[in-house]
């Protein structure tokens, strides 16, 4: 059963205005799509139910002081008076983890993206109440510029001609760092020339191409929307989505699965973590997405849209 967050207020006697900081914070379990919160009975349940957090901990021997005291940054009602020393000191763990995450801006740790639907779903949200600027870095953005994905979204953006400004950064495709994805995914076959231009990181990368160029004449006719990608000769260390509200951001691996045998890749395995974008943290990682896409850099050569278009025979 879900809840509101008047009914959240209610039960745990505290104002809605309390409800929503918490929510934002994330010491409230819950799921945003658009501007509505999505509580379940079970997450407020966890609120006034301590044991119900402690059994989340495994039951390991501590050699923390069994008398050590408790650190609390999280709603009054979360600890209470009936826990064992064994709990306290779980507990006093579990929310010393809590309040880092807060303080550090972490919003959420999402699942991995090839694999939990909710991670798609929690950047569409993010990508469909967003305005002003959106920020995208990634080696080819396939679910952005693709076939599916959260490419919808971005095409109504620009025919609402919202007020949002896209700027994306990918590998360039014609470059040695695309044909080392290429290897690594498919096979040392990929090392050629002529056959990685025949290959599927290939051709995908010319739809998305073509995707891209479209998004783009379509934004020169519009007042609000606009869009702008550069590519380079750089392999990124992380993929990214900014927003004004939120910062999603994923660690990027290279190579390929254990026992894969189809062009798969590590990528999109690992947890996606949530911060809010007025985190120090989101700052970081905005000034390395605005430096690389500078160009100042000598050693990370920049091209624009009609650099790579022209190399790969796309019209724009």
């Amino acid at each position: 059963m879900n809840l509101s967050v008047r009914d959240v207020a209610v039960r745990l006697n505290v104002s809605e205005k309390t409800v929503y900081k918490w929510l934002k914070a994330g010491l409230i379990p819950a799921n945003r799509i658009g501007k509505s919160w999505i509580i379940t009975e079970e997450s407020v349940q966890v609120l006034v139910e301590p044991k119900s957090i402690v059994q989340m901990v495994p039951a390991t021997r501590s050699t923390a002081a069994p008398n050590a005291p408790i650190r609390t940054g999280v709603p009054g009602n979360l600890i209470a008076s009936g826990t064992s020393e064994l709990d306290s000191i779980y507990l006093s763990r579990f929310t010393d983890v809590l309040n880092g995450a807060v303080s550090q801006g972490v919003q959420g740790v999402l699942g991995p993206r090839a694999s939990d639907p909710t991670t798609s779903s929690t950047i569409a949200s993010a990508l469909e109440s967003a305005d002003g600027e959106v920020l995208l870095q990634g080696i080819g953005l396939r679910e952005f510029f693709g076939d599916r994905g959260h490419t919808s979204i971005l095409r109504q953006m620009a025919a609402e001609d919202r007020a949002v400004q896209i700027r994306a950064i990918l590998v360039n495709p014609v470059s040695e760092f695309a044909r080392a994805r290429a290897v690594a995914e498919d096979g040392a076959q990929f090392e050629s020339e002529d056959r990685y231009k025949a290959g599927p990181l290939y051709n995908d990368s010319w739809r998305s191409l073509n995707v891209i160029a479209a998004m783009k004449k379509e934004a020169e006719a519009r007042y609000h929307f606009g869009i702008d990608v550069r590519f380079v000769d750089h392999w990124p260390s992380v993929y990214l989505v900014i927003t004004a509200e939120s910062t999603f951001v994923e660690t990027y691996l290279f190579g390929k699965p254990r026992g894969a045998v189809d062009g798969s890749s590590i990528d999109g395995l690992v947890p996606m973590f949530q911060f809010q974008s007025g985190s120090s943290y989101s700052g970081i990682l905005r000034q390395h997405f605005d430096y690389i896409w500078s160009g100042a850099n000598p050693h990370v050569k920049t091209h624009t849209l009609a650099d790579i278009a022209e190399a790969m025979h796309v019209s724009v």
